[in-house]
C-alpha cells in the first residue's frame, strides 16, 4: 500500500480529491490522505507546510492553481513548470524525491469545462455561452487567466457559482474519464499518481 498525500489549495479541490480521487486510487492500491491548504499558496507557505508532513508518507503531490499562485518573490515570466521546479526545490534534499508537484492551469474550474451539457445542468444555466468559450479554446486549460477572464469569472459572469458546491458536484457527475479526455495536463498527473501503485 502506498501512502499519497494530496495537498490542495482549498475546500473545492479538497471535495473532488475526496469524493473522486481517493476511490479511484484506492483500487490501486494508493491510499490517499488530503490536507487543505486553505488558501493563498506561496512558496513559504509550501515550504513550512509539506516539509512538515513529507516524512510521513510515501509521496506528496499537490494540486494548485497557477492564477491563484501568490507571485511574491517570483519572477514576471514564471510558468506552470517554473513554479513545480520551484514547488520541488522548496522540499529539503533528503526528502524531493518523493514530491510530485502540479499546477493546475489556469484553475481548477477549467476541468468543469470538460461536459458543456452537465456543467450547464449543473449550474442551472444554458450551455450556450459555455459552448462559445470552448469554440475560442482548442485545450480547456488554456482557458484564459486574466482577473476578467478566468474560468471562474466566466461561470459567475453567467450564472450563480458556489464554487465549493457546484464545482464537486459537477466534477462528479461528469467522471474522470470525460475529464482525462478534454485536460491532457490533469490527465497527465492522474496517470502519473496511478503508476505509483505499480512501483
Amino acid at each position: 500500500m502506498v501512502r499519497l498525500l494530496i495537498s490542495v489549495e482549498g475546500h473545492s479541490e479538497y471535495k473532488f480529491i475526496k469524493e473522486v480521487i481517493v476511490p479511484h486510487l484506492a483500487g490501486l492500491g494508493i491510499f490517499v490522505f488530503v490536507q487543505n491548504m486553505k488558501g493563498k499558496i506561496g512558496l513559504d507557505k509550501i515550504e513550512t507546510k509539506l516539509n512538515g508532513l513529507i516524512c510521513s508518507y510515501d509521496y506528496i503531490t499537490t494540486l494548485y492553481d497557477f492564477y491563484g499562485f501568490k507571485k511574491k518573490g517570483l519572477g514576471g515570466n514564471e510558468t506552470k513548470e517554473s513554479l513545480e521546479d520551484k514547488i520541488k526545490n522548496k522540499i529539503k534534499e533528503t526528502q524531493r524525491h518523493k514530491i510530485i508537484p502540479y499546477i493546475q492551469m489556469y484553475e481548477f474550474e477549467a476541468l468543469l469545462f470538460s461536459d458543456s451539457e452537465k456543467m450547464a445542468d449543473g449550474l442551472n444555466t444554458n450551455k450556450n455561452w459555455i459552448d462559445d468559450i470552448l469554440n475560442k479554446f482548442g485545450n480547456i486549460e488554456t482557458i484564459n487567466n486574466s482577473k476578467e477572464t478566468a474560468p471562474s469569472k466566466r461561470i459567475g459572469g453567467h450564472c450563480t457559482y458556489i464554487k465549493t458546491t457546484h464545482a464537486p458536484n459537477i466534477l462528479k457527475k461528469i467522471g474522470l474519464t470525460e475529464i482525462r479526455k478534454k485536460c491532457q495536463g490533469f490527465d497527465a498527473w492522474l496517470t502519473h499518481l496511478e503508476s505509483l501503485g505499480t512501483i
